[in-house]
C-alpha cells in the first residue's frame, strides 16, 4: 500500500521539504523551501519548521494524501535518537533543544532524524538506476565536505548515527581535508582574485589554465583522501553530490587516476538527484524504521 510522509532537509540557511511516497516518488508541487537561518535565534528556526509543516499539511490536504510520518535529515553533531542538535558551528541557538515537540505540536506523527550524509547516499541509491549497487560511497562537496559509505546494502554509521567514516576534519597537508575540498578551498587556491568556486569553474571552462589546475588538483586530493575508505568497503560506485559536483568534468580524470588501484570500483558519477537526494534518503530511512517499505 502506498504511504506518504513529509521529508525535511534541514541543512542550514534554508529548509527544503517535500511529500515523498514509499516508492520514492516526490508528490508533484510539494517541493517547498523556506529560510531558517542557522545563525539566527531559536525562534527563527522554529518558525522555519512551522512554515514547512503547515505548507506540507496544506499540500497533503489538497491532494487527499494521508501522512504517516515526518523524516528529517540534518548535519551533526546531533542526537539522532532523541532529536536535538549538538552543533556549535551552526544552529547554536537550538543547542540541546528538543525538536520533536516543535514538530508534533503541528502534526501528531512519528518523527525520525538521520545524518545528512547518510541521507544523501541512501537517497541516491533508493529506487534509482544505481540501486543494484550494495557497496557504495557518496561525497558531498559544497560549503563543507560530507562523506558516507555503504557495505552490503547498509549505510555504515557509528552508534550515535553519524557516518562511520568521516573525512571533513582529517588532518591533511597541515590543515584539515575540508580546507581544501570545499567551495572555500577552491576559492582560496585560486590565487588571482577572491572569487567563488562557481566563478573559478566558469573561468576553467573558458580556458583559464590556473582555474582548471585548481579543479584538477581538487580531484587528485579528493582521491588521495577517500581511497583508503573505498578500499575498506569495497565500493563499486562513487557518487558525488553538492554544488561543486556540477563541475565534475573538470576534476573527474585526476580523481579516477587516484582511484585506479581500487579494484572493486566500477563507476564514478555525479549526482542524479542533486536537489532531492537528501529528502529521498531521509524518507527511505523513516519508512524502513516504521516497517512501511
Amino acid at each position: 500500500m502506498k504511504k506518504y510522509l513529509i521529508a525535511i532537509d534541514a541543512g542550514g540557511t534554508f529548509m527544503k521539504s517535500a511529500i515523498v511516497s514509499n516508492d520514492a516518488e516526490i508528490v508533484d508541487g510539494s517541493i517547498y523551501s523556506t529560510e531558517a537561518n542557522s545563525d539566527l535565534d531559536a525562534d527563527a528556526v522554529h518558525q522555519g519548521y512551522i512554515r514547512t509543516l503547515e505548507t506540507q499539511l496544506a499540500n497533503a490536504a489538497r491532494q487527499n494524501i494521508e501522512l504517516s510520518a515526518v523524516a528529517i535529515d540534518t548535519p551533526g553533531p546531533f542526537d539522532y535518537e532523541n532529536g536535538y542538535s549538538l552543533m556549535q558551528h551552526k544552529y547554536k541557538a537550538i543547542y540541546k533543544l528538543p525538536l520533536r515537540p516543535w514538530i508534533q505540536e503541528i502534526v501528531d506523527l512519528p518523527v525520525t532524524f538521520i545524518h545528512d550524509s547518510a541521507a544523501y547516499l541512501t537517497g541516491e541509491l533508493w529506487h534509482s538506476p544505481y540501486g543494484d549497487y550494495k557497496n557504495a560511497a557518496g561525497v558531498m562537496i559544497g560549503t563543507g565536505l560530507g562523506f558516507a559509505t555503504m557495505k552490503d546494502g547498509v549505510v555504515l554509521r557509528k552508534p550515535d548515527g553519524s557516518p562511520l567514516y568521516s573525512i571533513w576534519q582529517l588532518p591533511y597537508r597541515g590543515r584539515i581535508a575540508e580546507d581544501f575540498i570545499s567551495g572555500r578551498g577552491i576559492s582560496e587556491r585560486y590565487s588571482k582574485v577572491d572569487v567563488s568556486a562557481k566563478e573559478v569553474e566558469r573561468r576553467a571552462y573558458a580556458g583559464d589554465s590556473e582555474a582548471r589546475r585548481v579543479y584538477e588538483t581538487t580531484g587528485d586530493m579528493l582521491g588521495e583522501i577517500i581511497a583508503p575508505y573505498l578500499e575498506l568497503v569495497e565500493a563499486k560506485i562513487l557518487i558525488l553530490g553538492g554544488q561543486i559536483s556540477r563541475a565534475l568534468p573538470l576534476f573527474k580524470k585526476p580523481l579516477e587516476a587516484r582511484l585506479k588501484e581500487i579494484g572493486s570500483l566500477e563507476q564514478i558519477t555525479g549526482s542524479q538527484r542533486l536537489e532531492s537526494a537528501h529528502m529521498l534518503g531521509s524518507a527511505c530511512d523513516c519508512f524502513s524504521r516504521l516497517g512501511l517499505l
